[in-house]
């Protein structure tokens, strides 16, 4: 269970099921108190606080539930908002798998992690229908996630998981195909062929 300190870690606890009932009651009695004071308490200001902890969680369990629902890649987070995540107090584990090629996608402590992010350097800017086709090294296929929308500061896209959803793709070997269209012509941008160590 997380300290009082870490408001952001409690409220993760909290989404997750891992508080106790008489702490979460007495959490979002702290969260209602803190919207409807006009002038909040230290600690509970909209720029300091759990409330601004509140929208930021917010924010990022909309972007999972769209991962979710649309595929990981589809959700159009900036760099701006994983920078936001990564300064956050929550554990996340972040993996730049460059420009493509073989690359290994570092493992991570699954007790602590709670979020997982991938950072594929292409840039997509003035691309358009932007496909990442997952398959099998044998080609089988996997998923295909469309219409993804890349980082307009850098044209990158983010993966971002749950760490249970980021345990099912990222622990196998698989090649990822970034196809777009630019130009009227449909191209393969990058190719990643991705494992885990040792394998």
């Amino acid at each position: 269970m997380s300290a009082p300190a870490e408001p952001l870690l409690r409220l993760d606890d909290y989404v997750g099921g891992d508080m106790p009932d008489a702490e979460a009651a007495r959490l979002e009695d702290e969260l209602f108190a803190a919207a409807a004071e006009a002038d909040p308490p230290a600690g509970m200001r909209v720029n300091d606080g759990l409330a601004s902890d509140a929208t930021f969680l917010e924010r990022l369990t909309r972007m999972a539930i769209t991962a979710k629902e649309a595929g990981v890649f589809a959700g159009g987070v900036t760099r701006a908002q994983i920078d936001a995540l990564l300064a956050s107090p929550l554990p996340v584990h972040y993996v730049d798998l460059g420009t493509g090629g073989e690359q290994v996608f570092a493992q991570w402590d699954r007790d602590t992690v709670k979020i997982v992010v991938a950072r594929l350097a292409v840039d997509l800017r003035g691309w358009q229908d932007i496909d990442v086709e997952v398959t099998a090294p044998d080609g089988t296929p996997v998923k295909t996630f469309r219409d993804c929308i890349c980082a307009p500061e850098d044209g990158a896209l983010y993966a971002v998981c749950h760490e249970p959803l980021a345990r099912l793709a990222f622990t196998h070997h698989s090649v990822a195909r970034i196809v777009a269209t630019r130009d009227g012509k449909r191209e393969t941008v990058a190719v990643y062929d991705v494992r885990p160590p040792g394998i």
